[in-house]
């Protein structure tokens, strides 16, 4: 039996498995790296979003700020995209941004994701 299982690898029978299993697993890796890096973003902007808002400013201001971030981060935003309001007498400022990045594993596999951010702080 033990025999048997070295002739096995002495003739390269089971290197064409770890071959395979190592492909599975770039692959895979390859893929999580694709989709998890638009919702990294998109999580990203929501939080810097919050804190842009929570400072108050006016619309302006906050809508300089957030478009810098936007241009940071490396979102597919344009300023006349974003909308900023700010209500004086409740204090409260609202940004809202919508897009969609289209994720193509290779041409195998197409998906479009379509993100939003809506923070009133």
């Amino acid at each position: 039996m033990i025999r048997k299982n070295m002739l096995n690898n002495e003739l390269g029978g089971g290197g064409i498995k770890a071959i395979i299993v190592i492909a599975i697993i770039v692959a895979g890796l390859y893929s999580g790296y694709k989709f998890a890096m638009p919702h990294f973003k998109h999580n990203t902007m929501m939080s810097e979003a919050k804190e842009i808002a929570r400072l108050g400013q006016d619309k302006e201001k906050t809508l300089e700020l957030v478009n810098e971030k936007v241009q940071e981060i490396g979102i597919p935003v344009k300023k006349e995209q974003i909308d900023v309001t700010f209500d004086r007498e409740k204090k409260i400022v609202t940004i809202k941004m919508a897009w969609n990045v289209e994720v193509d594993l290779m041409g195998f596999y197409k998906k479009t994701l379509f993100f939003r951010v809506d923070v009133k702080e």
